[in-house]
């Protein structure tokens, strides 16, 4: 009886981390790019949302980004933005979207720590365009 019993805790327990394993590991579903955002323009964010980038220009010390809504494709800013935290992050045409993270209403996060906090892009105002 004792070792049935032992064999049924066992087997939950090894359900319940297999279950754990699968709800945590699944993959993120894939966005879709709502008919008036930019074909250039690439999803930046997590399984629980982000925005639509586009790169508009980049420059030594800028880099000009327009930035869409996920689900409606409705422009929310299109500014140009400077490093804070980092001095020389190390952003080109191609490579951007690689170190870019996410957008959180006002900054856009980096991939790129430094000590203790990470590098993050912050807007120039005026903007050539802010959703009001």
């Amino acid at each position: 009886m004792r070792t049935k019993l032992l064999y049924l805790l066992v087997g939950l327990i090894v359900f319940i981390v297999i279950f754990i394993i699968w709800l945590f590991k699944r993959p993120c579903k894939k966005w879709e790019r709502p008919v008036n955002v930019p074909i250039s323009a690439v999803w930046q964010g997590g399984c629980d949302g982000g925005n639509w980038m586009k790169l508009v220009d980049i420059r030594d010390d800028t880099i000009r980004l327009r930035i869409y809504r996920d689900w409606n494709g409705k422009l929310i800013l299109d500014a140009d933005f400077v490093s804070e935290n980092c001095n020389d992050l190390p952003l080109t045409k191609t490579n951007w979207s690689e170190y870019v993270d996410y957008f959180d209403g006002t900054k856009i996060y980096t991939k790129i720590q430094v000590g203790s906090c990470y590098c993050r892009l912050i807007p120039i105002f005026p903007a050539y365009y802010e959703e009001k």
